[in-house]
């Protein structure tokens, strides 16, 4: 009977050790690959489009599978977009165009009849509209959304300078005065000023 020792030990410990590791790796490898599933054609026509036509088989498969790259838009995204915009005014266009509507336009626009029944029977027949402030705050909240796609939001300024700080030092006798704010001495705290107020 014989017992490894020594080198042959190590060795043989490392070996065993890679091995395990290989094996799980390749195990990880095989479950991640179940969970991406194959890839949809259109997944593949947009590797493909991505690559060029001379790509190969597997270079396009495994394009299709690692997607879209970072901050690319999605084609479905873009195609719902075009889509929407074909019906109509971009939802942009319609805010800036109601953000600079006048007030007035917006409370006669926004007239309507109404026609009510009362408890007795009568049918009471009025015009109603938005009032001024409604129609105000219309156009703020449109203005609002806009807003951003025009300006964008710039750092804030900060004054950082410091004024009416003078600092005084006696030569006499080398005490320092200590800061003062428009004549009045300052008083900083210290490690024994903290004591001596408990």
């Amino acid at each position: 009977m014989s017992t490894e020792t020594g080198d042959a030990k190590v060795v043989g410990d490392l070996v065993g050790g890679a091995k395990a590791v290989y094996e799980q790796a390749i195990a990880e490898e095989a479950e991640q690959l179940e969970l991406l599933g194959a890839p949809s054609p259109e997944q593949i026509a947009e590797a493909r489009e991505r690559l060029g036509a001379n790509a190969g088989h597997l270079a396009v498969l495994r394009e299709a599978r690692r997607g879209r790259p970072p901050g690319a838009r999605n084609k479905r995204t873009d195609d719902y977009a075009r889509l929407l915009l074909s019906h109509g005014r971009d939802p942009g266009v319609n805010m800036m165009i109601l953000a600079n509507t006048p007030p007035e336009v917006l409370m006669k626009n926004s007239e309507r009849t109404v026609t009510r029944v009362t408890k007795d029977g009568k049918v009471i027949t009025y015009t109603e509209s938005m009032s001024y402030a409604e129609a105000l705050s219309l156009i703020l909240r449109a203005s609002e959304g806009v807003q951003p796609y025009i300006n964008s939001k710039k750092p804030i300024a900060v004054d950082a300078t410091i004024r009416g700080v003078r600092v005084i030092e006696q030569r006499g006798d080398m005490k320092p005065v200590g800061p003062t704010i428009d004549g009045k001495a300052i008083r900083v705290a210290k490690d024994i000023d903290l004591e001596d107020d408990a």
